[in-house]
């Protein structure tokens, strides 16, 4: 049997059990565990009680556009770096139908406009990366360094997240139930960290959600 990942207009072409092999080190070296079931349940409910309590973020009448009516596990993907040594593996979890998918996507929204983040050192794509660089006088000495970050996601510290979203909302003088709200809906998002590979849940212990919406603004 072969697997066949694409990316772009590029095909790779390799055996199923070394693909499987690639993916489960994966597994096995960022600390995931198995869960017992498919929790996707037990999460969908969690979440729906969040959403009904937070009731200055969320019209009654609109809450049902905050959650997946079927949801199922996120699935997990990987596409090998031939590139590189060895071969490591980039994943990618399909968050489409988690539970969470829906509140992510406008949560982020809603992050982005109540609280404002310096953008100083971040770029949106490569055209602005393009135009910032061109602004820079050129030097012969000047060197371009790009740093590979490894599961970037994965490996972000997730228990200092809620204070700063806290402390950040404090400073912009944001009344105390919206920002209880925020707390509450950024917490059970990071709380929703599972995928599924070949008909078995894993629980992401650490990080943040591959694939989840919000994990970018969250980094």
């Amino acid at each position: 049997m072969i697997s066949k990942a694409d990316k772009g207009n590029s095909i790779i072409i390799t055996h199923i059990d070394y693909y499987k092999s690639k993916i489960m080190d994966f597994i096995t070296n960022n600390n995931f565990i198995v869960a017992d079931n498919d929790i996707t349940k037990k999460l969908q409910y969690d979440l729906r009680h969040t959403i009904n309590e937070c009731q200055q973020l969320i019209c009654k009448g609109a809450r049902w556009r905050y959650t997946n009516f079927n949801p199922t596990a996120p699935g997990l993907r990987g596409l090998l770096k031939i590139h590189k040594e060895d071969n490591p593996i980039r994943t990618n979890v399909n968050w489409k139908n988690a539970p969470a998918y829906k509140l992510a996507k406008i949560l982020t929204k809603k992050l982005v406009s109540n609280i404002p983040l310096p953008y100083t050192f971040n770029i949106s794509n490569t055209v602005q990366l393009l135009n910032d660089l061109i602004d820079i006088p050129y030097d012969s000495s000047i060197k371009f360094a790009s740093f590979d970050l490894t599961n970037m996601y994965s490996n972000i510290p997730t228990k200092e997240l809620l204070r700063i979203i806290n402390t950040i909302c404090e400073e912009q003088g944001m009344c105390e139930q919206t920002k209880q709200e925020i707390i509450k809906l950024s917490q059970i998002l990071v709380e929703q960290n599972y995928f599924r590979f070949h008909d078995t849940t894993y629980i992401q212990q650490e990080g943040l959600a591959m694939g989840a919406p919000t994990s970018s603004i969250f980094s």
